[in-house]
């Protein structure tokens, strides 16, 4: 905990953490002339002594668990695109009865290169389909039921919309995902548990053997209430869907390899955990709060998929606008900002194309994005650390690396430090108010608590607590402006590690989430594996109306 002392304990104290940012790098100015003579002893001492290669040091530990390839590729890609289309485009509903007549599914327009086009445009990296919602319509000519596009006018009958979307992702380098309802309002056997759960794995052995690459699944446990009992079986469909697409994650409320974040605004907890542990969530009855959070006791990589809807359905309406620029930026904030992938929905409309308004809307995230985070505020700083692994001069593991886009490189501290903390000199006064972290977290997520410290009026002063950090973490705080900075961990469930750090201007946004400024850890302290006793004690905390 930090204690309070004298301003002049904090004046000097403050003095002394500026004089060593600046001891550590020093300048051409402090190089003495050499005679020729010295000069050649030490080349010559150089190669008899100095070894032509110094032999790297090895990586710390990984912690446990880890992410598995298809589950880091999939946080690699930060925001997704939900395509909510079919019969229920065409009805003005959102829940289909299964009882509409196909004739009604014609989108005379239809483009899925246009839909894919918006959304490598707008920075989203996969798309995914309902390729059967519950009124089990399939977009595609499914060999175990009528109630099809088969069946409907629409390409006379020969259309496929999986295969011309599967198509137009791969030309455009774009991940594909297909959801694939379980709750089937139309199949006639759903309510017979053996038989239906063969029909549903029939259908999905379809969706993953014709189309390549399928880079996720996505099913859920919605049912309306009074439906027919039915047990799905769900490790028998995993086991099947691994088998099939090894490639690819499977999303539901409890995995196995992305969780639902329990809710459908697309916001995240303060604090969020990629662990989990699976057998304390059951498909359609995880207790939200846990999913949200996550478990930092938690023995699975189970990290959250925040799903929300550009309109206020999942289908389009004509009825209906999509929500503001500004507002798809605090919900970034709050998903993708809290260690979580986004899922936007952005539904085509009942010519089979994504509608302008929604592609204008966009189009200025996009820009809003750009404008804030294209500019890392301190990528000119002067760095230094509490400790570096491998000792100051190793530059595998400098603080140095954090100024570097991508996980790969990072900051490493020395093993058993007491101090956990990076320096930074921006060289002039900066005004920010968001900050940037994240881990590689193919190591593993460590950080359960950290602070932004800025040099202000002679003493230390904190603007910002967090808790967890994981692949990005973004907070927003009043405007503040200061040429010194420190980023202290004060908690971490093993040495931490940073591969990005990041400060920057959001002049758009209006603070509005007291839990980012105010975020608490729920972290048993005994369960902490190393807690830092961090002791410079001029600090003191910045008051925020």
């Amino acid at each position: 905990m930090n204690k309070d002392t004298s301003s002049s304990s904090s004046s000097s104290s403050s003095i002394n953490d500026i004089s060593y940012l600046k001891m550590q790098t020093p300048t051409l100015n402090s190089v003495k002339t050499i005679s020729v003579h010295t000069l050649t002893i030490l080349i010559i001492l150089f190669f008899t002594v100095t070894p032509h290669s110094a032999l790297k040091i090895p990586p710390p530990l990984p912690i446990l668990p880890l992410p598995s390839s298809p589950q880091l590729q999939w946080q690699l890609s930060s925001m997704a695109f939900f395509l909510h289309f079919g019969p229920n485009t065409f009805t003005d509903s959102e829940w289909g009865t299964g009882q509409a007549n196909p004739s009604i599914f014609n989108p005379t327009r239809l483009n899925a290169s246009q839909w894919v086009h918006v959304a490598k445009e707008s920075g989203f990296s996969r798309v995914i389909l309902t390729a059967k919602h519950h009124d089990g319509f399939c977009l595609w000519p499914s060999e175990y039921t009528d109630y099809s596009v088969k069946a409907s006018p629409w390409r006379n009958g020969k259309g496929d919309v999986v295969a011309e979307l599967a198509m137009a992702a791969k030309e455009s380098g774009v991940a594909l995902g297909l959801y694939l309802s379980p709750w089937d309002r139309h199949e006639k056997c759903y309510g017979k548990t053996v038989e239906y759960n063969e029909f549903y794995m029939g259908q999905m052995v379809e969706l993953l053997t014709r189309y390549g690459d399928i880079k996720e699944v996505w099913l859920d446990g919605a049912k309306g209430e009074g439906e027919k009992d039915i047990e799905y079986y769900f490790d028998v469909w995993f086991s099947l869907i691994h088998q099939l697409q090894p490639g690819a994650v499977i999303f539901s409320d409890a995995g196995p390899d992305t969780r639902w974040v329990g809710d459908e605004a697309g916001v995240a907890g303060s604090t969020c955990w990629s662990l989990f542990n699976r057998s304390n969530a059951a498909i359609g009855g995880t207790d939200p709060q846990y999913s949200q959070g996550g478990d930092p006791h938690g023995i699975d990589w189970l990290p959250a998929e925040c799903d929300v809807s550009i309109r206020p359905g999942w289908f389009w309406h004509a009825s209906e606008v999509p929500k503001s620029a500004l507002k798809l930026l605090d919900i970034y904030y709050r998903s993708a900002g809290r260690n979580c992938l986004l899922l936007l929905n952005v539904p085509p409309n009942s010519s089979g194309l994504i509608s302008d308004e929604d592609i204008q809307v966009l189009q200025e995230f996009k820009e809003l994005r750009r404008s804030i985070f294209s500019n890392n505020l301190a990528k000119n700083a002067l760095l230094n650390a509490s400790s570096t692994r491998g000792g100051n001069v190793n530059s595998q593991f400098s603080p140095y690396n954090v100024l570097e886009e991508g996980i790969y490189t990072y900051w490493a501290p020395e093993e058993d430090q007491s101090d956990w903390v990076l320096y930074l000199d921006l060289q002039e006064s900066v005004s920010f108010n968001v900050l940037q972290v994240q881990e590689p977290i193919h190591l593993g997520q460590r950080i359960i608590e950290f602070h932004l410290e800025i040099l202000n009026g002679g003493g230390w002063k904190v603007v910002i607590n967090g808790t967890t950090v994981g692949y990005k973490r973004l907070l927003q705080f009043p405007t503040v402006q200061s040429q010194y900075l420190k980023f202290v961990i004060d908690k971490s469930r093993a040495d931490p590690l940073i591969s990005f750090l990041g400060i920057h201007m959001d002049q758009f946004s209006i603070m509005s989430h007291a839990s980012d400024t105010t975020s608490q850890t729920f972290v048993n302290g005994s369960q902490v594996i190393r807690q830092v006793p961090y002791n410079h004690s001029q600090t003191s905390t910045i008051q925020y109306m």
